[in-house]
């Protein structure tokens, strides 16, 4: 016997996709300045990715060319928080 099937409404779909592009994409939120301003910058020709908000917070990753710029911004909050609040890894 088989549970009845119900199929999702398309509109439910399409908002949940719309979401994950746009935080993909950014702007990303800045943790010095607490606003939407930070943006990922690269050149690839230089192989040079910088993470740039207009409070004057930046730093400069190492390119890799299967991240995305999410992946990029998750590696500048760890570098920004082991900065700013000495946290080591074990």
């Amino acid at each position: 016997m088989c549970p009845e099937m119900h199929k999702v409404p398309g509109n439910r779909i399409k908002v949940l996709t719309k979401d994950a592009k746009q935080m993909v994409n950014g702007p990303y939120y800045c943790p010095k300045c607490r606003k939407e301003l930070l943006q990922i910058l690269g050149n690839i020709d230089k192989k040079e990715i910088f993470a740039v908000c207009k409070c004057g917070i930046n730093e400069q990753l190492i390119y890799a060319p299967v991240f995305q710029p999410i992946d990029y911004y998750n590696k500048f909050r760890d570098i920004w928080k082991k900065q700013t609040y000495g946290i080591i890894k074990r």
